[in-house]
C-alpha cells in the first residue's frame, strides 16, 4: 500500500503563516530603518552629537531685551511680528560660536538691518561668552533660551543731548526704545565723534524719565539660540 501525505491541520497552517507574516514584518522594518539611515544619514546622526567644549556651532539666534522684546535676530519672520507691534529690532546673519571658548576681544560686530538701516551691531564679551558657554552640550536644531546678563549698561540723556541725536525729549517715553550708535572700548558710551568711524549700533530701552534727564538701558537679558551645524575638532 502507498502511504498517503498526512494533512495539515488548519491550527498549523494558520501558525505557519502567521510566523512567514511576523518575519515579513520584521524584514520590512528593519529594511525600512536602514533606508531612512541611508537617505538621511547625516540630519539622523547629527541628533546625537552636541556641542563640546572648541567645537563651533554655526547658530541662528535672537537677542531679547530685559523686557523679553527681540532686539536683534536672524529670523524674518521675528523681525516682521516685531515691527507689526510697533517696535524696533534688527535684521542679522547666522553667528559661529565656539563651545565654552573666552570672546577674543571685548567687541564683535554682527551685520545689522532694518529698512534702510545698515550698520555693525556690538555683541559685548560678556554675551558673547554667555552664548559660548551657554550651547555646550547643545545638538544640532536643538534650540535653547540662554541668560546674557551681565552689568547694567545705563546712559543718561538730557533735553539737549537728546535733541542732538536727533530725538524729541518731550515726546519720549519710558519704554520707548531707539538705537543709538556707540563707540565701545572697556566701556561702552555713547557715539560722539563725527570724524571715528569706529562705532557700533546698540538697542537702548528708556527706564526712566524727569522733566530734565531720561536713563536709557542698553544691557540684555536673554537670547533664543539654535544650533544650526557643529563642527567637531
Amino acid at each position: 500500500m502507498v502511504a498517503k501525505p498526512a494533512k495539515r491541520s488548519p491550527k498549523k497552517k494558520d501558525s505557519e503563516e502567521r510566523n512567514w507574516t511576523q518575519i515579513g514584518m520584521v524584514v520590512f522594518g528593519v529594511l525600512f530603518a536602514f533606508l531612512m539611515v541611508a537617505s538621511y544619514g547625516i540630519p539622523a546622526m547629527s541628533a546625537f552629537r552636541s556641542v563640546d567644549p572648541g567645537d563651533s556651532a554655526l547658530v541662528e539666534y535672537t537677542i531679547l531685551d530685559n523686557d523679553g522684546k527681540p532686539v536683534i535676530t536672524t529670523s524674518q519672520k521675528v523681525l516682521e511680528k516685531t515691527i507689526k507691534q510697533g517696535d524696533l529690532a534688527f535684521l542679522t546673519t547666522p553667528f559661529s560660536l565656539t563651545g565654552g571658548a573666552n570672546a577674543s576681544s571685548y567687541v564683535e560686530a554682527v551685520p545689522a538691518f532694518v529698512g534702510e538701516m545698515q550698520g555693525e551691531f556690538a555683541l559685548l564679551s560678556p554675551e558673547i561668552e554667555a552664548l559660548n558657554n551657554g550651547i555646550v552640550g547643545m545638538h544640532e536644531r536643538e534650540t535653547k533660551r540662554i541668560s546674557i546678563k551681565d552689568l547694567p549698561i545705563i546712559q543718561t540723556f538730557d533735553a539737549e543731548s537728546t535733541e542732538k541725536l536727533g530725538m524729541n525729549f518731550s515726546t519720549i517715553r519710558v519704554g520707548d526704545r531707539f538705537p543709538i550708535q556707540m563707540t565701545i572700548a572697556d566701556e561702552p558710551t555713547v557715539f560722539t565723534d563725527p570724524n571715528s568711524s569706529i562705532s557700533y549700533l546698540r538697542l537702548g530701552t528708556v527706564t526712566e524719565k524727569n522733566n530734565e534727564n531720561m536713563t536709557v538701558n542698553f544691557d540684555y537679558a536673554d537670547a533664543e539660540v539654535t544650533v544650526l551645524q557643529i563642527t567637531k575638532i
